[in-house]
Parts: structure tokens; sequence; C-alpha cells
């Protein structure tokens, strides 16, 4: 991976954005050089070692054209069963999806979320926070995506996604 200053770039828990220095920093009396990445959804910065980007699985953002074509699967596949209703096994398929840090695994998320709402609204019973929480995170992650990648707004970048998936982005809050 050819990551720089400047680059785009999606880092797992904290979402898209892009490397906006390179600078050394004593820790522990050790020198290190250090990445420090600035994100669209989020005033925090944060520098980590160029040594560990790889293994956080700190990736460069996907072509505005690729993640368009990748989403377009929610339009027609907008449920998808987890295939189970364990729901400590569900916390465990939502880390292992979040750790992929991809945009299948995103839309993944959004698709096991949406089912068991809709079982859950069917059964007449409440919707988990951690459910809509997850929902909100997915899909916040692809609309940051986007929005680095074709360089514009939250909102401009959240109604491309609502027009191609069909999906409401207003848990994102960007009004």
């Amino acid at each position: 991976m050819n990551l720089k200053v400047g680059s785009k770039v999606f880092y797992p828990s904290h979402g898209a954005g892009w490397i906006r220095d390179k600078k050394e920093i004593e820790f522990d009396g050790k020198k290190n050089i250090y990445f420090e990445f600035e994100f669209i959804n989020s005033s925090l910065t944060i520098s980590t070692p160029i040594d560990n980007v790889e293994n956080l699985n700190v990736r460069e953002v996907f072509p505005q054209k690729d993640i368009k074509e990748k989403i377009t699967v929610l339009k027609k596949r907008v449920y998808k069963n987890p295939k189970t209703t364990d729901f400590n096994k569900l916390v465990e398929i939502f880390k292992k999806l979040e750790e992929q840090a991809t945009i299948e695994s995103a839309i993944e998320v959004i698709q096991y979320c949406n089912h068991i709402k809709r079982q859950r609204e069917r059964d007449g019973r409440l919707i988990p926070v951690s459910i809509e929480n997850e929902l909100t995170r997915a899909i916040g992650d692809i609309v940051g995506e986007l929005a680095v990648s074709a360089n514009t707004e939250l909102k401009t970048a959240a109604n491309t996604f609502e027009k191609i998936t069909g999906i409401s982005t207003k848990s994102l809050n960007l009004d």
C-alpha cells in the first residue's frame, strides 16, 4: 500500500478521511514516524505509527464509481438473514464485519440490521438500540467513504446514497 500525506483512507472504527501529516513522535524514549489522520465525520485527529497502519486494516478509499456500483445491491436486497437470533453471536458477527472494513462488510451489516428490524416489527417487538447503532454506523461508513472519494460534503454523499439504495440516512443527523 502506498499511503502518503494527502491519501484518502478508510480507518476501521473511525471511518473515512485523509492522511494530513507525517511526523516523528517520541514515545516512551523511542522515536517513530507517525501518520496523522483527519476524519470527515469527526473533529478527531489521531496519530498512528506508520509501521502499524497495515495491521489496523487502514486502506485507501475506493473510487466513487466503485462505491456506487457496490451499494446498488441494497436497492435489490435490503434484507439478509444473519441465520442467528442469539444476540451474542450477532454482536460477534458485527464485530468481525467491522474489522474487515470493506464496503461489502458494511452492506452486509445494513442487510442484517434491516432483516432484524423487519422481523421485530412483524412480531411487535422493540428494536434494540444496538441494532439501530450498528445500522447507523454502517450507513455512516459508506456515506463517509463516498464523500471523501467524491471530494464532497457528507450531506451530498448521503443524498447520493439514498438515491442509489432507497435507504434513509436520517439517523446520521446531517441537517
